[in-house]
């Protein structure tokens, strides 16, 4: 078994070598450590990859929703004020950790608090 470097890895998952560096210290991404070297195994990572894309492709795909496509009465504003709290915490989040985090991350954040609070906004109009 051919394990691949950073390097490989990196270009293989179409990521700087840091990003993959950061992923790694995080555990967001399968890896093997052999001493100090970080070492990947392809299998693995293809396995990874696609779990990845079989996940962010069903993003309107909630757990408990009932199979009619309806929500549950009184959904819409619990989802509201759901939504509107979690903005607010990750808001404050970015403000006390986002010195620590990479630019993706940051963006990432900064992207989900933005459509949370599109979210909250638009329950409200339909409320």
């Amino acid at each position: 078994m051919a394990l691949w470097r950073v390097e490989q890895a990196a270009e293989f998952l179409g990521i700087r070598p840091k990003t993959l560096y950061e992923w790694v210290r995080l555990g967001r991404v399968p890896h093997r450590k052999i001493g100090f070297n970080v070492r990947f195994d392809p299998a693995e990572l293809e396995k990874w990859t696609a779990a990845q894309s079989r996940v962010s492709s069903q993003p309107g795909r909630r757990r408990g929703k009932p199979e009619t496509g309806e929500d549950p009465p009184g959904a819409s504003a619990a989802l509201q004020r759901l939504a509107a709290d979690a903005s607010r915490l990750l808001r404050e989040l970015e403000r006390d950790v986002g010195a620590n985090l990479s630019y993706p991350q940051r963006r990432e954040l900064s992207d989900l608090v933005e459509r949370l609070e599109e979210a909250a906004a638009s329950a409200d109009e339909d409320g």
